[in-house]
Order: C-alpha cells, then sequence, then structure tokens
C-alpha cells in the first residue's frame, strides 16, 4: 500500500540531494575504450555527501545537432556491471554507474554491517535504498551537466536491481524520456518479503528471525517499493518477465507494471529464468531509438 507521504519523503529527499554540489571529476581511461568511443572514469558527489563512481562513455562521432541522446545503466544486486558498449556503439552516450557501496563504488564507503536489502531497514531516513536511489538521480544530474549530451533525451535500461532502480528513478525523476526495466527487482514487497530464493531470501530470514518487526520492515519498505513508486511513473517504459523466473517472480513483476499509469508494454517469456534475453535485447534497442533517436 502507498504511504500517504510518500510524495512528500521523496520530495524531502531530493531536495536535500540537491543541496550537494556535482562536483564531478573525468579521467579518461584508454583500456576501457573502443575504437568506436572514448570512456572516462567518473568520480561525483551524491546524496549527503557520499561519494560514488562510474564509467562515462562517449562515441567519437556527434550524432544530428552535434549531441548524443544518453542512457544510465546500473548492476544488479551483485554491484557489477560492464559498461554497455553495444549502446555506445549505436550512437548513445552511457554512464555506467555504481550506487553507494556497489561495484566501483566501494572503493569510496562499503555497507558497515548486513546487506543493503536490509541495511537500517528500521528507519526509512537511513535505509540503503534511500542514498542507492538518489545515486540513480544524480546521474542524471550528471548527464544534464555535460555539453555533448542532449538533456532532453535520457533513457534508463538495467536489469533485475538495475531494473528496480530503473522503475524507482523513472518514478522521482521526470527528466527520464523512457526506461526499460528488464527482470526487475525491489518489488511487491508484502510479496518479496516471503520468497525464499536469493536475494529476497535475505529479507525473508530477516522478518523471521525478528517476527515482531514484520509489520514495521514492511513500511519502511513501502517507501521504496517500485509498486508504490509505480504510479509516479511518466516516462513510456518496457519491462519483461520470465514465467520461469524464482529470483524476481511474475507475481512481483506485474503488479508493479499495472500501477504504471502511462504509456507501457512488456513482455512475458513463459521458459526464461533469471538470465538476459536476446529477444527483449532486440526490443530494448528499438524502444530506446523510438523514443530518444539514436
Amino acid at each position: 500500500m502507498q504511504p500517504k507521504d510518500l510524495t512528500e519523503f521523496w520530495r524531502r529527499t531530493t531536495e536535500e540531494l540537491a543541496l550537494t554540489d556535482l562536483k564531478p571529476s573525468l579521467e579518461e581511461v584508454p583500456e576501457q575504450s573502443g575504437r568506436e568511443f572514448r570512456t572516462y572514469s567518473v568520480v561525483m558527489e551524491s546524496f549527503r555527501g557520499r561519494r560514488i563512481r562510474g564509467w562515462y562513455s562517449v562515441p567519437n562521432d556527434p550524432g544530428p545537432g552535434g549531441r548524443f541522446p544518453a542512457v544510465l545503466a546500473v548492476p544488479g544486486y551483485g554491484g557489477d556491471k560492464p559498461i554497455p558498449t553495444h549502446l555506445v556503439s549505436s550512437g548513445f552516450s552511457v554512464l555506467t554507474l555504481y550506487p553507494r557501496g556497489q561495484g566501483e563504488s566501494r572503493h569510496e564507503w562499503e555497507l558497515e554491517s548486513g546487506t543493503k536489502l536490509i541495511y537500517c531497514i528500521d528507519d526509512k531516513e537511513e535505509y540503503y535504498y534511500r542514498g542507492a536511489y538518489m545515486d540513480c538521480v544524480r546521474g542524471l544530474d550528471f548527464l544534464c551537466s555535460r555539453p555533448e549530451v542532449d538533456a532532453a533525451r535520457l533513457g534508463m535500461w538495467s536489469r533485475s536491481q538495475g531494473g528496480g532502480l530503473t522503475l524507482a528513478t523513472a518514478a522521482l525523476d521526470h527528466r527520464l524520456r523512457v526506461a526499460v526495466a528488464e527482470e526487475p527487482f525491489l518489488c511487491n514487497y508484502p510479496v518479496s518479503v516471503d520468497i525464499t530464493t536469493s536475494p529476497y531470501r535475505e529479507l525473508c530470514d530477516y522478518t523471521a528471525q525478528h517476527p515482531e518487526q514484520r509489520e514495521a520492515i514492511l513500511e519502511t519498505l513501502s517507501y521504496f517499493d517500485c509498486k508504490s513508486l509505480a504510479p509516479l511513473i511518466e516516462c513510456p517504459t518496457l519491462m519483461n518477465i520470465g514465467l520461469k523466473d524464482e529470483t524476481c517472480p511474475s507475481t512481483t513483476i506485474m503488479p508493479v507494471f499495472e500501477q504504471i499509469p502511462g504509456l507501457k508494454a512488456i513482455h512475458v517469456y513463459p521458459e526464461l529464468t533469471h538470465s538476459p534475453c536476446t529477444d527483449f535485447n532486440a526490443h530494448a534497442m528499438n524502444w530506446l531509438r523510438r523514443y530518444l533517436g539514436a
């Protein structure tokens, strides 16, 4: 159930993010570059002064008008993600961003205890994903700051945890013109809190160990649940489901899709487990090209 003060909570959160200057630093990294593009390591300041890192990849040949559409890409729950070079080769500037405590950003900060799903789960002000969602918004701030990027053509495409982060970002920042959420995680917590496969199992185990906290835990999670946030999404949104996906089952994803009010599409694959899908990748590329142009 959507909290009554959901929009106020996130308005206050994004206003707090705006108090921290971006302060980006870039350094070209030839070993992460290719014949068609250049890649830079990026460090920037994010929510409450936490530093985060990423890779920023730019095609060598400017697009029409001299500026590129851009895509924000973020990792799955494991925290690591290779640069999606196929997007750069297709004419998109790409920021491969690692939210706090994940991937390259672990060089700046790591969780002191627990896991991302249960970190400060008793306090919505300090819960891990409050900062992580703002890190994604900060990624859009970075892209908008770049002179070679057309800030009117920003998209996001990621899978699993990255898919959940994509939905949350689309809800919280309407600068996104298109969102592709592949097999999204962070969805429908009243159902997923009882899932026994990893990584939702971390929630299941924690609530089993602290049954007296279950109601309070679900209240905290309701502020971060993509099902709560989905009604705020305005941009065209593409999703998919694998009916043999035991990590992010259809029972967690479809109710989120149903809450998105605007233009949307979902592809359902009867035999797909929690894994990439060549057919969906083709649809996703067409979706990005349609709404961003490249």
